[in-house]
């Protein structure tokens, strides 16, 4: 057992990293009505709106995804179109001269941390450089510039980073700067990329027979 000690003690912590993993990434309680009217009150309050965009709307939409929480974790789906121009408002980014495209990097650049603190995290962005091959023939439906797709544990966790101060500061960096749909997915089947599992599974093998070779010389 002496040879193996190091062995032994790495695999502890891999497991205790793997249970705080899986601990975050773990289904939460539904929203309580108190909960999501103190989330709604700091996102009313804070978040960024361009002139002539509908606040009240926003916050009637974002009140119904809390009020229909499940507890389970939830995909966004994010369709991004930048602007022309950067929209005007009260905010800083109502006046920044740069370029739309430029502003959302000053806001993912502040925001991705947040995310993954959050326990949240990115499962694919891409950009588009096409539009729909099939469907949408209203224009609104069509050419956008950016997707993304992030999972979070819980709808908790989004409203989480929605509400926090740090993420706010930026924000308007991205409200600012493009037309936005967030579109809620529910998990149904999610499967990793067949190289990585194929790169998984040769490892694990490799550990495997190695290990056994490993004992079997010591019974020796």
């Amino acid at each position: 057992m002496k040879r193996f000690r190091f062995e032994i003690l790495m695999a502890v912590l891999l497991a205790l990293a793997v249970s705080w993993v899986w601990h975050k990434q773990e289904p939460d309680a539904p929203l309580t009505a108190a909960e999501t009217e103190r989330y709604i009150a700091k996102i009313g309050a804070g978040f960024p709106v361009p002139d002539g965009q509908d606040r009240a709307a926003m916050m009637a939409r974002l009140r119904d995804f809390a009020r229909n929480d499940d507890g389970r974790d939830v995909y966004m789906l994010n369709l991004l179109r930048f602007y022309p121009a950067m929209a005007q408002g009260p905010a800083p980014a109502g006046s920044f001269k740069g370029r739309p495209e430029e502003a959302n990097v000053i806001y993912e650049d502040n925001a991705k941390p947040l995310l993954l603190k959050s326990g949240a995290f990115p499962i694919f962005s891409g950009v588009v450089e096409e539009g729909n091959v099939v469907g949408g023939l209203d224009p609104a439906e069509d050419n956008w510039d950016r997707v993304l797709l992030v999972h979070y544990p819980s709808r908790r966790h989004f409203f989480e980073l929605l509400s926090d101060p740090d993420y706010l500061k930026k924000a308007d960096f991205k409200s600012y700067a493009m037309h936005m749909a967030l579109v809620p997915v529910k998990r149904e089947l999610v499967i990793p990329d067949f190289r990585f599992l194929a790169l998984v599974g040769a490892i694990i093998l490799f550990l495997i027979i190695a290990l056994v070779r490993a004992y079997t010389r010591e019974k020796r």
